[in-house]
């Protein structure tokens, strides 16, 4: 649940970044570096079997 939750956040937190910085390469590139951050959180763990 707070895996889903940091999603959450971090998903609206890069729609935010777009949404107010919608005229700079710079804050469109840090939008989706966190919102593929956000996708990343959502990875099952690999180490657990091991």
């Amino acid at each position: 649940m707070k895996r889903f939750a940091a999603l959450c956040a971090a998903a609206w937190s890069a729609a935010a970044l777009l949404y107010f910085g919608r005229h700079s390469a710079s804050i469109i590139v840090l939008s989706g570096v966190l919102a593929l951050a956000a996708f990343d959180l959502l990875r099952p763990e690999s180490n657990v079997g091991a």
